[in-house]
């Protein structure tokens, strides 16, 4: 009998579509640094550099990293088998 998880069987199709993503962005990136001046660069992040500078900005970065503390911190499995109870 062929037991293999439904995590087991997806795994494959997960790590496809996340490399296909990290390769259009990569592309993506690598399209805008070849294709756009660096004089516009500078002219489009003028106002984002006077924004970073500003507390709430400070504030939403650390809420920001403490929602990725929280959710990469250790914790016991979960186990969320749904299917029902075999009676005997």
């Amino acid at each position: 009998m062929n037991e293999t998880t439904m995590a087991d069987e997806q795994k494959g199709s997960s790590l496809l579509r996340l490399a296909l993503g990290a390769g259009l962005l990569a592309a993506a990136v690598v399209g805008l640094a070849v294709f756009v001046p660096r004089s516009r660069w500078q002219a489009m992040t003028a106002p984002l550099r006077g924004l970073s500078a500003a507390p709430l900005a400070a504030a939403v970065t650390a809420w920001a990293a403490s929602l990725w503390h929280d959710v990469t911190a250790p914790s016991p499995p979960v186990f969320d088998d749904l299917r029902p109870f075999d009676d005997f």
